[in-house]
């Protein structure tokens, strides 16, 4: 007879982990399958290595503007493979924090690879031994992994995902980043600072594809002060991989022929699920994700999936949503789910990144009447004492209410400024609420009551 329980969630990332431990704080009896550490590609090859490593970066751009801020500093170098061993030691600490978590709520882990098989059950396999677990639900939250080209493929060395990155202990003399999204501009930023020449190289008109039009500009001239070679609309045609370097070929407003002593692949992620289907499993998908209704069940009876395994928003914290509404679907008598609708996006480059809603490109096409609020960082007096200058706050305000439509911020700390918008959007909160509101004074969050005052044509400092 297989172990039963009245859940196995089969991945243990930020749907897979936050779903376990919300069934068991609601007294199921849970099991966990997951083949690597738990925390999935966000705490062990993403979101937190990533951060640590851009906080490295950051740290030591400061110690290079010592001068503007009346220091004296000199000699001061880095020691690359330590920086990168301060981020995977950073990385091992949040998924043993998440073992512990398990073990105080007694979720059950199983180490090895997971198959879905017909009837609500998974074969386990692991260290050459099999076994098989019963569940009465099962959660699949198997994330996704990046995408490679048929033509560079990956072999850790030269050519690297951002996997291989994250660990790399060699700092390229010359680099080029294929895909100017989030993680690309993230390790461009990151690998600039520490004296790599970079090259950008995204396939679509601007980077940071979906972002606020004029958001995305002033993040790209920012880059290419910075040394960063920018190239847009353009794509990587062929590539030849030899011991010491790569040579692409770049077609774009001109071609050319691209040589680097290492490549960055950054062109997207695809679904972990073929592997993890048995035979006789078969869940309808669309693009390769998974297709969930709206509580989130798949088209196999009984069988539930949540995170970037379903398909876009690719973030962690619409998992983290994903894998409790589900659980709350299936659990708790009476609940609806609600699929994630509005979410907060950030970028985590110098200058950051954060926005939330509409863009003002979308606003338009959908012709809705709305105001803009912007606010310079250059007029906050918080920005200017922290040498920290560059950016602006905007915020989407609609017709005649003033209820938010969308909010970009470029510029220092502008993932933190984010989290103000999204609870107003979540309270239905309008211009008004913002600007009266009190912003404790000097702060950077003085800019979003600001941004409301601008949009309602009575600014006050600027």
């Amino acid at each position: 007879m297989p172990e039963s329980y009245d859940l196995i969630v089969l991945g243990g990332g930020p749907a897979g982990y936050v779903a376990a431990l919300r069934a068991a704080q609601l007294g199921r009896r849970v099991a966990c399958v997951e083949q690597e550490k738990l925390g999935g590609t966000c705490g062990n090859w993403g979101c937190i290595p990533s951060k640590a490593l851009l906080k490295s970066a950051e740290v030591f751009d400061l110690f290079r503007r010592a001068e503007e801020f009346g220091l004296r500093s000199s000699g001061h170098d880095f020691n690359f493979p330590a920086v990168i061993a301060r981020s995977r030691s950073v990385a091992d600490r949040m998924a043993r924090g998440v073992d512990h978590l398990f073990e105080a709520r007694g979720v059950m882990l199983f180490r090895g690879r997971g198959t879905l098989l017909p009837d609500r059950k998974i074969r386990l396999v692991h260290g050459g031994e099999e076994k098989v677990l019963a569940a009465k639900q099962i959660l699949l939250a198997t994330g996704c992994r990046p995408k490679t080209l048929p033509f560079l493929p990956v072999q850790g060395e030269r050519v690297l995902t951002s996997r291989q990155a994250l660990a790399s202990t060699e700092r390229p003399e010359s680099i080029a980043i294929i895909g100017g999204g989030a993680i690309g501009v993230e390790f461009a930023y990151f690998y600039s600072v520490f004296g790599s020449r970079v090259t950008l190289v995204e396939l679509l008109p601007g980077l940071l594809p979906g972002c606020d039009g004029e958001v995305a500009k002033a993040l790209a001239r920012d880059l290419s002060k910075r040394g960063i070679q920018i190239l847009t609309s353009a794509r990587v045609e062929s590539a030849r991989v030899g011991e010491r370097s790569v040579v692409l070929e770049i077609a774009g407003k001109t071609r050319q022929q691209l040589e680097v002593s290492s490549v960055l692949v950054a062109i997207g992620v695809e679904p972990n699920i073929d592997s993890c289907l048995g035979p006789g499993v078969n869940l309808e998908r669309e693009g390769g994700f998974v297709q969930v209704d709206a509580r989130y069940e798949t088209s196999y009876p009984g069988v539930f999936a949540a995170g970037d395994l379903i398909g876009p928003p690719l973030l962690a914290h619409v998992a983290f949503r994903e894998g409790l509404e589900a659980i709350e679907g299936i659990f708790v008598p009476g609940k609806v789910p609600s699929r994630v609708g509005i979410f907060p996006s950030c970028v985590y480059s110098q200058p950051q990144v954060a926005m939330l809603g509409l863009t003002e490109e979308q606003a338009r096409e959908q012709k809705l009447a709305f105001r803009i609020g912007r606010y310079p960082y250059a007029a906050n007096g918080k920005a200017m004492a922290s040498g920290d200058s560059v950016g602006f706050v905007k915020i989407l305000f609609s017709e005649p209410h003033g209820e938010i439509l969308g909010a970009h911020i470029l510029g220092a700390d502008a993932s933190e400024l984010l989290a103000e918008l999204s609870v107003t959007i979540a309270c239905e909160g309008s211009s008004a609420e913002l600007h009266e509101a009190i912003h404790p004074h000097p702060t950077l969050s003085e800019m979003i009551g600001e941004a409301a005052l601008v949009a309602e044509n009575r600014p006050l400092h600027i």
